[in-house]
Parts: C-alpha cells; sequence; structure tokens
C-alpha cells in the first residue's frame, strides 16, 4: 500500500499561441501557498526545478505547458521531486493507495501505457485517495480518485486549460468559475471536459439475510482498516464516542500498531464527557482538547477561507475536525482516521426518515444512492481542504470502494426499520457488535459532529453577536476573507 508522506496542492497550465505558462502557474502556486512552501517542485516540456524560492520558478525558459506541486516538507521523508515517467513528469497528490508498490513503483505502473491510457487503467483498478497531474511534451492530463477523496477542480477555455487543488488557485488567475473536477474521471487539458472513467453507481439489492450481510460488512471492515493501517507504526483516531469513530478505533485497536484518539469540542458541551467516557470504556489513549466561543470564532475564519464556502454544515464539520487534525500533529501524529462516509451509506441522517416516510423503500434507496456519490461535494473535499494544511492526512475506512459498493447493495429495510427509527444504521450497528464493540456504544443515538462538539450552538451564538442570522454572518466572514480575490 502506498500511503505517502506529502501534504501539498497540484497546479497545471495549458496555454496557447504565445501565452506563457509559468506566470500563471506562479500565481496558482502562490494562492496555495497555506498547503506548504516548504518546497515547489515544478516541470515543463523541457525541464524541470526543485526550489522554496517562487522568484527561481519566474525564470524557467517559456512553455505553453508547466506542472507544478508545492508542499509541506516531511518530518518523515518522502519523494518531493517531479516524477520522472520515462518522458514524462508528473505530480501527485496521495494519501492513500491501494497498490503494492511504493510512490516510485507508481512511476512504473503508469509508465507502462499512453498517459491517459495509463491514467485510466489506474483509476479503473486502484482503490485510493489521490489526484495527479502528468506532463508528456506539451499535453498535460489529469485524474482523480473514483470516490472524490482529494480535492480538484478545473477551467478552459479556447485558450487556457487549468487545474488547482483548490478553488482559490483559479480565482487567483480572475477567473470566477471553477468546477469541480469530476471523481473518476481524467483529462487530457484543453479537450472538452473530463472524461469518466469508473463513478459510483447504483447496486442491485442483496437478497441475503442480515447474518451473512453483517459478516461480508465486517470482513470488509476489518480489510479497509487494515489496509489503511498497513506499514504504520502509530495513528490516532478522530474520536466523538459514536458508532462510527468508535467501530474504526475497535478495530485499530486490534493491530499491532500504536493508537491515540483525539477528541475536541466546546468546553462545558455534555457530548465531550460521553467521548471521554467511551475512549476508556475502549481502552483507548485519548488525547483531550477543550476549546472556547473564542477559538470557534477565530476557526470560522480560517476554515471558511480553506474550504472556501459559507455553508453553515460545512464549517460546522470542518472545525472539529480541523482541530482534531491540529491536536494529532501536536502529538506527533500524522495519520488521522475518521468514520466519514458512514452516515451517507448506512442511512444515518435524520433527513433519510423523512425520505421514508414521503417516498418509501425505493425513495429511501435512492436517497442514499445520492448522498453517496455527492458526499466528495458535501462531505471529503470539505474534510480535506480544512486539515490539509495540518500536515496530517486524514484516512477514512468507510470510503474504501468495495465497501462502498456493499453498503449500496444492502436493503434499506436493514438500514432503517420505519420512519420513527431513531437510531438508524442498523446493519453496521449489528456488524459492530459482531466484531465486539460493546453494544452500549453501538447503540448510541446518531449525533452530527457540529452538534456532538457544540460548534453549531457556537456559530449562532456568534452570528446574534453581530445581529445577524447564521448563514449572512458565515456569507460576511467570506466576503472578508476572499476580499482580496474580488469574488464577492
Amino acid at each position: 500500500m502506498i500511503v505517502d508522506e506529502r501534504m501539498g496542492a497540484i497546479s497545471a497550465v495549458r496555454t496557447k499561441d504565445e501565452v506563457n505558462a509559468i506566470p500563471l502557474l506562479i500565481k496558482l502556486i502562490a494562492a496555495q501557498g497555506h498547503r506548504g512552501t516548504d518546497v515547489f517542485v515544478v516541470a515543463t516540456s523541457s525541464e524541470s526545478l526543485i526550489t522554496n524560492d517562487l522568484q527561481e520558478i519566474a525564470e524557467l525558459q517559456r512553455s505553453n505547458s508547466a506542472i507544478a506541486y508545492n508542499s509541506i516538507r516531511s518530518p518523515f521523508g518522502g519523494a518531493l521531486d517531479p516524477l520522472v515517467l520515462k518522458e514524462h513528469s508528473a505530480v501527485v497528490e496521495c494519501d492513500y493507495l491501494d497498490l503494492d508498490k511504493s510512490i516510485y513503483g507508481l512511476v512504473e505502473y503508469l509508465a507502462t501505457e499512453a498517459p491517459e491510457r495509463s491514467l485510466a487503467r489506474l483509476v479503473s483498478n486502484v482503490d485510493g485517495q489521490y489526484s495527479i497531474a502528468l506532463l508528456s511534451g506539451e499535453e498535460i492530463f489529469a485524474a482523480r480518485d473514483p470516490v472524490g477523496l482529494k480535492p480538484l477542480y478545473y477551467f478552459f477555455d479556447s485558450e487556457l486549460a487549468v487545474i488547482s487543488t483548490e478553488r482559490k488557485g483559479i480565482w487567483s488567475l480572475g477567473i470566477r468559475d471553477a468546477m469541480t473536477f469530476p471523481p473518476g474521471h481524467v483529462w487530457r487539458l484543453g479537450r472538452q471536459h473530463p472524461r469518466s472513467i469508473k463513478q459510483i453507481t447504483p447496486q442491485k439489492i442483496s437478497r441475503r439475510n442480515s447474518d451473512h450481510i453483517s459478516e461480508d460488512l465486517g470482513h470488509l471492515l476489518k480489510k479497509s482498516v487494515g489496509e489503511r493501517a498497513s506499514g504504520l507504526g502509530e495513528v490516532a483516531v478522530s474520536f466523538s464516542g459514536g458508532l462510527d469513530s468508535s467501530i474504526i478505533a475497535h478495530l485499530l485497536s486490534g493491530l499491532d500498531i500504536k493508537l491515540r484518539a483525539t477528541i475536541v469540542g466546546v468546553d462545558g458541551h455534555p457530548s465531550f464527557e460521553w467521548a471521554q467516557n467511551a475512549a476508556e470504556l475502549l481502552g483507548l489513549d485519548a488525547e483531550v482538547r477543550e476549546y472556547t466561543l473564542e477559538d470557534v470564532e477565530d476557526a470560522i475564519k480560517m476554515c471558511i477561507f480553506r474550504i472556501e464556502e459559507s455553508n453553515p454544515v460545512k464549517v460546522g464539520v470542518a472545525i472539529p475536525l480541523c482541530w482534531s487534525a491540529s491536536l494529532a500533529r501536536e502529538i506527533g501524529t500524522r495519520r488521522l482516521f475518521t468514520g466519514q462516509g458512514a452516515d451517507e451509506l448506512f442511512g444515518g441522517y435524520h433527513r433519510y426518515l423523512h425520505a421514508l416516510a414521503e417516498g418509501g423503500r425505493e425513495a429511501l434507496h435512492n436517497a442514499i444512492f445520492e448522498s453517496v456519490r455527492d458526499a466528495h461535494e458535501v462531505s471529503y473535499q470539505v474534510v480535506e481542504q480544512a486539515t490539509a494544511p495540518e500536515g496530517v492526512t486524514m484516512l477514512h475506512p468507510f470510503t474504501d470502494w468495495d465497501l462502498i459498493m456493499l453498503g449500496l447493495s444492502i436493503p434499506g429495510s436493514l438500514k432503517i426499520q420505519s420512519p420513527e427509527d431513531s437510531l438508524r444504521k442498523l446493519i453496521l450497528r449489528k456488524a459492530s457488535v459482531d466484531l465486539g464493540l460493546p453494544k452500549k456504544i453501538a447503540e448510541v443515538p446518531k449525533k452530527a459532529i457540529q452538534y456532538s462538539t457544540g460548534i453549531d450552538k457556537c456559530i449562532k451564538t456568534l452570528a446574534r453577536c453581530r445581529g445577524l442570522k447564521t448563514q449572512d454572518y458565515l456569507k460576511t466572514i467570506f466576503k472578508e476573507e476572499f476580499a482580496g480575490i474580488q469574488l464577492c
């Protein structure tokens, strides 16, 4: 398994005629500097450069095509140069790749065929969380993992094609319409839109009984956790005491690995105490950090800048996970496991009850599929962008491709019993108990992270202090944070 130690941002520019791509590339790199300025790696069709000085990039020869990666230098080492693929160069933003090779083994994997074909083969066959830009001659190719765990954005018109790990890179060029690079797609920059290779699609509903499904689910959960922890000596889990993070923590604790739990929340919030009790019940070594209303206010500004949105739910999710990543970094742990993806897949959200009540089982099935399909926009991009500047890799076992396919095939009746079902996620609770999770924890009711940590209440309080509604308050901060880019 490839678990890379780099955290940073990809930039790529393809221009036409006499337009030099280098000055545009520098703007993209600078706009994403919060993701790392320790080292910049750049490749054009004629040369490559590794530097910590943006000015040196400006001295490169004129080129119509250039790719770059700016990163935080890892204390553990790791590849920081453009990967040379015979006649090609590539920059890779990769947290996890289910490929039994080193990061340089990826070079061999991608070099066996023409660039677009090799990227399509990777997307089709290899599970992981990654985005890649590959330069071949004057042509640039890009790919994003099928679940959409690593963010990537793009823009093109008749004169210019650009990709950027974050929208602010494209915004820095004066381009407002940064589009989300679709998960599971490959793109030859400037040639129409990205091409679909592998996407999440509806699955045929299984007719097996709950015992068999629970057994398969437990097997895939253990496999997913084990693969993502493979080769790691120490990891942490973002822990709330709820079902999702608890089963991940329980499975990690059974591995030969040092495990820490990070527990964050607003001072005095009742769920904060339960998380600590649950950690003790599971025998976890917990690191606890409490935050004040003032801390929340600071975090709102920081997270809105990072996630590039003012949506209250997304901001509420970003803040505690950002705190967890920061705490993991402080204790020297660079890998942080989460329970992200379980609620979408197993019917955890309260809105699923409305879908079931109003449209029956078919409506519930469709609602779950759409949530899983769109989770990259709603959740994964938010989590990654909020936490990447902390230099901590977030790993999400519930987003394993095989686990997603199984989850989408499970009947809704095994996830939600009725429109009055207060627990939900029934089959996941059963599988967790079968795997040895204490029933007291497995039956804890679902509570969204922004509520369980007290973030949502704090945001509303801060909005009232300004005499604003929550949405208007967050929009005001967004305008303040991006005033220099003139998007608002």
